[in-house]
């Protein structure tokens, strides 16, 4: 049961609004948990019984941390709680990628493979796991208290607006609210007015683009041109751009809905004029979770320049390694971190000199370059469509008018042109129409146009889901 699936739209969601503003407060929290629990049972039931039950473990043992006052004790019991977290993250979302490079290796042999049946995959295992660290070690080291009830604790981890693609956030940031939660028709309106953008991003842009990509990707070698493949993978980064984005910004709408305030994930990173910014502003709060609770404890900046820079290398070898059990993950990681790690010796110095516009295309570029090892199935696959990139020796075969006419129509190419406006709009520019809004039009006639305005939204992508086949998010499964 997707955000953008009619079951959802029409049925789960203004159900548990209704049922939610009837209940009474004492028994709130446990409505939203059983309903959360029955969206997550709806998508994937292992994935549901894993949580229910793994969140039991986690409560008990983090009272124990909060109540012991022995060092050596809270150390121990905090590196059982992560670690039996860090297996089942293990077990279920790596088990079927190590068994079967074990095998391939053991086939190269002419050995017997292991047997094995492959493992189910719980939805958003990725982002449950990461919460469940940080509100862990949170407890460890005092900067979150342990939640005053099970509900509690379980309604952090379980609420469906966040569940399966965050965004990542600490306990202490949102345990008042999970405590006394309401919605206000203030917060109500501004959340429907978000959850409507997020709709059209992904329904009216991402999947638009999507459909191009999956073809072109698809595309045999005397198909894909050197245009079709920069076409591609231009296609593809605002493609995942605006289904995570669209993601993230129905979450936040739904977490308005109810009284809930979720951080915010995304600050339009393709502006970034280096990597060391795109990551500042692309997922920002998984970048925020490896630095608090990955490059901090092991050392981050503070011990040496050559222990700074292991540092970094093993924080994006497991960022890709986070994104998902294949070796196209981990170049990726690896390529970001390369280019992290150049920042660091000496492109932040030189970016200075450069003007503003060619750093934004450089790294946009250079970020292309990395979004064909994130879009393909194999390491093989993304260096031969590297490879039609760059081959420009065939440049005189640029695709025909008619190959890409059977690919991309007018409205792809009209949203394609307004996700790049979109994404590459100065913010200075936004403030400066934001501002002049504010002095020419009155508080009642912009709420009036941000309402009509996200209506207008809410039809077009409710016309354009009943058109098309159901397209799930790109980052479920992760």
């Amino acid at each position: 049961m997707g955000f953008t699936s009619i079951i959802f739209l029409f049925y789960f969601l203004p159900l548990v609004i209704l049922f939610h503003a009837a209940a009474p407060k004492k028994i709130r929290s446990l409505f939203f948990l059983a309903s959360s629990y029955l969206f997550y049972l709806w998508g994937s039931p292992t994935g549901a019984v894993i949580l229910f039950a793994s969140s039991i473990v986690d409560y008990l043992l983090a009272g124990s941390i909060g109540r012991t006052r022995r060092p050596g004790t809270k150390k121990l019991l905090l590196g059982l709680s992560v670690s039996i977290n860090i297996i089942i993250l293990i077990y279920f979302k790596y088990a079927n990628f190590f068994i079967g490079e074990i095998n391939g290796v053991l086939n190269l042999l002419n050995m017997a493979a292991i047997p094995w049946k492959d493992v189910i995959f719980p939805l958003g295992i990725s982002f449950i796991t990461f919460h469940k660290i940080s509100y862990l070690t949170d407890i460890y080291y005092g900067t979150a208290k342990p939640a005053e009830s099970f509900t509690a604790y379980a309604l952090y981890l379980a609420m469906f607006p966040k569940l399966l693609q965050g965004p990542i956030m600490r306990y202490n940031t949102i345990s008042g609210e999970i405590v006394s939660h309401a919605g206000t028709l203030d917060s109500m309106f501004q959340g429907c007015i978000r959850f409507c953008v997020g709709l059209a991003k992904k329904v009216l842009i991402a999947d638009a683009l999507g459909h191009v990509v999956d073809a072109i990707f698809r595309l045999d070698s005397s198909s894909l041109t050197v245009g079709l493949s920069w076409i591609g993978v231009v296609f593809y980064s605002f493609q995942i751009y605006f289904d995570f984005t669209g993601y993230t910004d129905m979450a936040i709408g739904i977490g308005r809905m109810f009284g809930f305030t979720f951080t915010e994930n995304f600050n339009r990173p393709y502006i970034s004029q280096t990597f060391t910014e795109y990551w500042r502003r692309w997922h920002i709060t998984l970048g925020n979770w490896f630095r608090e609770y990955l490059y901090i404890p092991l050392g981050g900046n503070r011990a040496g320049r050559f222990n700074t820079y292991r540092n970094l290398w093993i924080v994006f070898i497991v960022t890709g390694l986070w994104h998902g059990a294949n070796w196209t993950f981990i170049i990726w990681g690896l390529f970001h971190g390369l280019f992290i790690f150049l920042d660091r010796i000496f492109w932040l110095k030189i970016t200075k000199r450069i003007p503003v516009a060619l750093n934004i295309a450089l790294t946009y570029f250079l970020l292309l370059v990395g979004w064909v090892f994130f879009r393909s199935d194999t390491i093989g696959g993304a260096l031969y469509y590297l490879g039609r990139m760059f081959d420009f020796t065939k440049i005189n075969n640029m695709p025909t008018t008619i190959m890409p006419a059977s690919i991309i129509g007018n409205r792809e190419i009209f949203v394609v042109v307004l996700a790049a406006i979109l994404s590459f709009f100065p913010d200075s520019w936004f403030v400066q129409i934001k501002d002049a809004a504010a002095v020419r039009m009155s508080e009642g006639l912009i709420t009036g146009l941000k309402a009509v305005s996200a209506a207008v939204l809410f039809v077009l992508s409710l016309v354009s889901i009943i058109n098309s086949s159901f397209n799930p998010f790109i980052y479920f499964r992760f």
